[in-house]
């Protein structure tokens, strides 16, 4: 998984998580300041309906009180004659209260019964003159004078569901005074107003239809266990209930759950976004660079690593780039050690080696020819058994240091010419230049070399009867390969020392009798074939010439 993935995995579900929280925070607090406002809003239509009631059961009780203090209906109870009573008399009640009556189109009637409860006075200021008194109503009034209670007031809804507010008092037949009724029951009278309460209605039916549920009237208070309801006192004994359907907060808090989920996804992946591109400029992108550097530098196309000036991740890539420096310093080092010869400090076989397949490729690729130097030293075991092995390595080592002094000088001056040396084994060297085996950089190395050996070869002030038997080989004139070169080379430096010592021989010039050429493995000393065969470390740096 890349660092983008993993960041990502890390940062999307906190972020989510924590928006989540917040907009459940946010839909809490909807959820109470929507309740909160619906109640007051609920309250207020209730102390508006709380309102209505009491008006109209205002006008019910001045209309009541009025009428039953009137001279009209003193004379109207008076009178024994019933017949006059309900033609004549009958006619100053109603004036009476048509009097009273608010020019609105509020429907009022006005009714009395006998104590028997025979109904002697019905008037109903509508425009129907054929209207009587509802059952509802009747029952009331007839419920008033079997009732202890001198006066009443209640709601009444008739069959055609047409509330009223009725207001009713026992009146004695005499005095026209509300109270109970003494030893003579037959004397009194029950007198009852009724008024059509139209806004309070209205206010009812309108909460009923934006709670979606009726306003409830009861005897009693009523309790609910719901965060929205409310109740409130009309009358004495009269109490309104409200409690809204659970579809009416459903809508809105639905709504707002939805916009909210909606701007928390949204704001959570726009806050993902940003995050994952400050989290990739800042951390990503360097440690993205870092790899990136350290990647070409496994692959050999980059050397070195830029150190950013950024806190955590400029250390790492210092310390990367310090570890590297050491590890490239340390794996030169074990090359050098490889590719060194301990005792001449010149290159050894496997030094050799690799150079040879490098140049053997550079004269196939550019057509320029190889020419090889096998050289032998006579005489050096005589010289190493007699004066020790200190002797014959510090003679090893001035051969080396001259032979290595001859290529340089020679390749100096050659156009393009490149030469490296080493030691193969004992007191075997060789020399590979990128020149003609018969030109004057070869000529020039193969005179200058052997002109130290004449007469022995010196070495802090001694001299060793020691020369050398050179072979030379070139490609492509003798071998085609680089085994087969050294091969060619290893024989004609035998044909040297055959030769009588201290020359140099050409296999070119060799004769073509079918002589068995001497293998590579022939050359390789017992001591030195294990080293031979170890395979080369990473290429760092050759040594020194």
């Amino acid at each position: 998984m890349t660092l983008n993935r993993r960041a990502f995995a890390v940062l999307f579900p906190i972020v989510l998580l924590g928006h989540i929280l917040a907009g459940g925070a946010a839909y809490l607090g909807y959820r109470h300041a929507l309740i909160t406002q619906n109640m007051a809003r609920l309250q207020q239509n209730l102390s508006q309906l709380q309102s209505a009631y009491a008006e109209y059961a205002s006008l019910d009780s001045q209309l009541l009180y009025v009428v039953r203090n009137s001279s009209a209906f003193l004379t109207f109870i008076d009178e024994s004659d019933a017949e006059y009573r309900t033609r004549v008399l009958a006619i100053g009640v109603q004036d009476s209260l048509q009097s009273l009556v608010p020019n609105d189109g509020t429907s009022v009637s006005c009714s009395v019964f006998q104590s028997d409860g025979r109904q002697i006075f019905y008037f109903d200021n509508g425009s129907d003159p054929f209207q009587i008194l509802g059952t509802g109503q009747s029952a009331f009034a007839h419920a008033v004078l079997n009732d202890e209670v001198a006066l009443r007031s209640g709601l009444v809804t008739e069959g055609d569901d047409t509330t009223y507010l009725v207001m009713a008092a026992k009146v004695q037949a005499r005095t026209g005074g509300v109270g109970l009724v003494g030893p003579q029951p037959d004397q009194s009278l029950v007198m009852q107003v009724a008024v059509r309460p139209g806004r309070f209605e209205k206010i009812r039916r309108t909460m009923a239809h934006e709670y979606g549920a009726p306003v409830e009237l009861s005897g009693t208070p009523q309790i609910s266990y719901r965060e929205l309801s409310a109740g409130t006192e009309l009358a004495p004994g009269l109490y309104a209930h409200e409690t809204p359907s659970v579809a009416y907060l459903r809508g809105p808090l639905t709504r707002f759950a939805a916009v909210t989920g909606l701007f928390v996804i949204g704001l959570s992946l726009v806050s993902v976004w940003v995050l994952m591109m400050l989290v990739r400029r800042y951390v990503i992108a360097p440690v993205e660079e870092l790899d990136r550097q350290v990647t070409a530098i496994t692959e050999n196309r980059r050397n070195d690593i830029d150190v950013p000036d950024m806190g955590e991740v400029g250390r790492l890539a210092a310390n990367v780039r310090m570890l590297h420096g050491q590890l490239t310093r340390s794996l030169r080092q074990i090359r050098q050690l490889y590719e060194t010869d301990s005792v001449t400090g010149i290159g050894n076989r496997i030094y050799f080696n690799d150079k040879l397949d490098q140049f053997f490729h550079i004269s196939v690729t550019t057509g320029r020819p190889l020419t090889m130097l096998f050289i032998d030293l006579d005489n050096f075991k005589q010289v190493n058994d007699v004066h020790g092995h200190r002797t014959g390595d510090a003679l090893l080592g001035a051969v080396a240091n001259a032979l290595t002094a001859t290529v340089c000088d020679a390749t100096e001056g050659g156009a393009g010419a490149m030469g490296v040396v080493a030691r193969l084994s004992g007191d075997e060297f060789s020399a590979l230049i990128l020149a003609d085996p018969r030109g004057d950089v070869v000529t020039t190395l193969i005179d200058a070399f052997l002109l130290k050996f004449r007469g022995g070869f010196r070495v802090d002030a001694v001299t060793y009867p020691v020369t050398a038997s050179i072979g030379v080989a070139a490609v492509p004139d003798d071998a085609d390969t680089p085994a087969h070169l050294l091969s060619c080379a290893d024989h004609a430096m035998y044909h040297a020392k055959a030769a009588g010592r201290n020359t140099v021989a050409f296999h070119a010039d060799l004769p073509r009798d079918g002589t068995a050429v001497v293998t590579l493995e022939r050359s390789v000393m017992p001591e030195e074939r294990g080293r031979a065969m170890r395979p080369p470390l990473p290429q760092v740096s050759g040594p020194a010439a």
